[in-house]
């Protein structure tokens, strides 16, 4: 039975890439003034993901887009996707049937997933 079960959650995941010494050095006359950098919010560093793993490892890792948020017809294109790489990496896992755990959040529970 373990190696039916499947597990989902989402997260917020931070996605900087900060800038290295190197990369930020610039050729500057003495006279010319600093460039100022704008400051990066944390939420605008942030990104929902989804992940889904089984007893072998993490199957899927699903990026949402930004300023999207998850619902029952994202949640949807996201389990379709899931099972497409279960079909790729997990063969004949799909014939035995699949016990998926996640939490019961709205679009989890919805009717059109």
């Amino acid at each position: 039975m373990l190696s039916r079960i499947v597990t989902g959650d989402e997260m917020w995941v931070s996605h900087v890439t900060p800038e290295s010494k190197q990369q930020s050095m610039e050729w500057r006359n003495t006279h010319s003034s600093v460039r100022v950098k704008a400051k990066q919010t944390l939420s605008q560093r942030k990104i929902m993901a989804s992940v889904f793993w089984d007893r072998h490892g993490v199957l899927l890792l699903d990026f949402m887009q930004r300023r999207t948020t998850i619902n029952a017809v994202a949640y949807g294109q996201t389990l379709r996707k899931l099972r497409r790489t279960i079909q790729n990496k997990r063969r004949g896992m799909l014939t035995e049937g699949i016990l998926l755990l996640h939490d019961n959040a709205r679009p989890h529970t919805a009717a059109q997933t």
